[in-house]
């Protein structure tokens, strides 16, 4: 059984990390912002957060919300939340993406998502590396 988009995309990162020796950076799951939701007035769990190690605390730097979808449904409409949290945690100071995955999601909706700043899982490693390895 393969696993979810969650921990395959976690897997990457963690590699990432790694390989470009940054140790500043922790990574934990289904991670409950501080932020909260812009959508509602509740509590919001990121599935993946990386907090930056800054003197003895850890700040939130970058949330991924994964969305996969092998067959048509719901999924399509949860990318417009995911896009509204995003672009609320940019504006909060914290970097946001949204990594999506499967065969089930409209090419109109996955157009859309792209133009958003989606994240398609197979280009996800290459934007890790290209967000933290630079020089």
């Amino acid at each position: 059984m393969s696993a979810n988009l969650r921990e395959r995309i976690k897997n990457l990162l963690e590699q990432t990390l790694k390989s470009c020796e940054l140790n500043e950076y922790v990574i934990a799951s289904e991670y409950l912002s501080p932020l909260g939701s812009a959508i509602r007035e509740a509590e919001r769990r990121v599935d993946i957060a990386v907090l930056k190690k800054e003197k003895n605390d850890l700040k939130p730097y970058l949330y991924i919300e994964c969305k996969e979808q092998k067959t048509s449904g719901s999924a399509e409409d949860k990318l417009f939340r995911a896009l509204e949290e995003a672009k609320r945690d940019r504006l909060l100071g914290v970097h946001s993406i949204v990594v999506f995955a499967g065969a089930g999601f409209r090419q109109s909706y996955e157009r859309w998502a792209m133009v958003e700043g989606f994240v398609r899982e197979e280009y996800a490693d290459l934007w890790l590396k290209r967000f933290f390895c630079r020089d």
